[in-house]
């Protein structure tokens, strides 16, 4: 079951909502989403669930325990980061000492389960607030389980530090007519972007990460373009949507992406993207490590180790540790030659606030970025590498008009598709910028955002990809 399944619409929303409707207190609707939320989690694999009881009851013990010892904080955590390191690290890790000692051995079988990096690291963080005395601890299951559980974010964030939402969990929220219009409204977009956008992209991107040896480099490229924008637009719909849900019920999530693409450099990047991920290892592991109180080296050598971390963090290859080393060495490199570029630029006599400049700028990241997702895509490092290397050879620009681009069930109605949603993606991400947001759309009159939202509801309807082997329920980060 996901946000677009119609067993989610049709059964399990409806009965939530009246369900919570009807309750009269905190407690009584905290007990209705965690019921909710325990049976949204179950439709995925029931047998996890048991994991992820088991982590919310370690979280929940070391919070109340921890007052008697503060190190007691520090040891929930580093079992809840065990469950993830055994669960999603072992089978690389023996993988890697095989491949290196020559080793003959069978390696376990071990599935992740979904959703156990976004849990475990909202879990941990809510522990490591106690520890620093940012937070008081829960005492009221009910409430902590909702937190760690709650069935909007548990599968792909985005990731809540306790300090934002267990407040939120202790009120009783008042349903509104304007959380439900939000609601409406951002979960619509969001799902534009995913079946629109995303899965229409998903059917070229799938096909040619795996047979990227039978296109040319042209093709290759544009297929690298393409699971730049799928990627984001499969995230930011889920964000979205999740935002939209936890709405609904009274509860207020931050964004999670703030146009990510339109960056001018790779920090800037990251303060966009997955804002919540960010977020979590600048103040859990960034800070603590020194930050960029220790000198410059230092700094840098900070970087890189959140950027290996973040690379882990995704996925268990060595393709995921290269994608972050990337993204490391970009920031450190950004960091070490702005005094050269600012001193060129001053000396050219370059307006640093012109358009143009940001413009370039913009180009310049995007680049670096999408080039760096071929690593983050690709099934391991040595199939990312040769991907790079056919990508490079014989570009044959004139196989993107000879048929290729729609030999692998992307038609030209498709593609047509396509160039509408990216430039409507387009002139909203503009507008953002600009600082517009939906409570601009939401203060317009009635008529105005009906006729929106049954404008998007329709285009979703006839436009989204739907098929034989369509699977709603494959959003790309709850496998991570």
């Amino acid at each position: 079951m996901s946000f677009v399944n119609l067993q989610f619409w049709a059964l399990f929303l409806p009965l939530c909502f009246l369900a919570y409707a009807l309750m009269r207190s905190a407690k009584g609707q905290n007990s209705v989403l965690l019921l909710a939320s325990l049976v949204f989690y179950a439709s995925y694999d029931l047998k996890y669930l048991l994991l992820l009881l088991a982590c919310t009851a370690v979280g929940y013990l070391g919070g109340v325990l921890g007052g008697r010892d503060r190190r007691i904080y520090i040891a929930a955590a580093l079992i809840n980061l065990l469950v993830l390191l055994v669960f999603k690290y072992t089978g690389f890790a023996l993988g890697s000492i095989q491949s290196l000692t020559g080793l003959n051995f069978s390696l376990p079988e071990i599935l992740l389960p979904v959703g156990l990096s976004f849990y475990v690291f909202q879990s941990c963080s809510y522990l490591f607030d106690l520890y620093n005395g940012k937070l008081e601890p829960e005492r009221d299951i009910i409430a902590y389980a909702l937190f760690v559980c709650f069935f909007p974010t548990v599968v792909s964030g985005p990731i809540q530090k306790g300090r934002e939402l267990l407040p939120q969990i202790r009120e009783k929220r008042a349903l509104s007519y304007e959380n439900f219009s939000f609601f409406i409204l951002v979960f619509l977009w969001g799902a534009f972007l995913k079946l629109v956008i995303a899965d229409r992209l998903a059917l070229m991107t799938d096909r040619l990460f795996l047979e990227y040896y039978d296109y040319s480099g042209a093709v290759l490229m544009v297929n690298s373009l393409a699971y730049t924008f799928q990627i984001y637009t499969d995230f930011a719909g889920y964000s979205y949507m999740a935002i939209a849900v936890s709405r609904l019920f009274g509860f207020t999530l931050k964004d999670n992406f703030r146009q990510p693409y339109l960056a001018t450099d790779i920090h800037s990047f990251w303060r966009r993207w997955h804002i919540s991920l960010t977020s979590w290892f600048t103040e859990y592991l960034y800070f603590p490590l020194g930050g960029s109180r220790k000198g410059n080296v230092r700094r840098y050598v900070n970087i890189f180790i959140v950027f290996l971390v973040s690379g882990l963090w995704h996925g268990a290859a060595w393709s995921f540790v290269l994608w972050g080393a990337l993204h490391g060495f970009y920031q450190v490199f950004g960091h070490v030659t702005r005094p050269w570029r600012n001193a060129l630029y001053d000396r050219l006599g370059i307006d640093r606030s012109k358009a143009a400049l940001r413009l370039g700028q913009r180009f310049v990241t995007f680049s670096l970025v999408s080039f760096a997702w071929i690593f983050f895509r690709s099934e391991n490092l040595t199939k990312a590498l040769v991907y790079c290397r056919n990508m490079l050879r014989g570009f044959a620009p004139w196989t993107l008009f000879d048929g290729s681009l729609t030999a692998f069930g992307i038609g030209g109605a498709d593609w047509a598709i396509l160039l509408f949603a990216m430039t409507v993606l387009g002139i909203v991400s503009v507008l953002r910028e600009k600082g517009w947001d939906s409570g601009c759309i939401l203060r317009q009159g009635m008529a105005a955002r009906a006729l929106l939202c049954w404008t998007l509801f329709m285009v979703i309807l006839v436009f989204g990809a739907y098929g034989g082997e369509y699977s709603a329920s494959a959003f790309i980060y709850a496998g991570f």
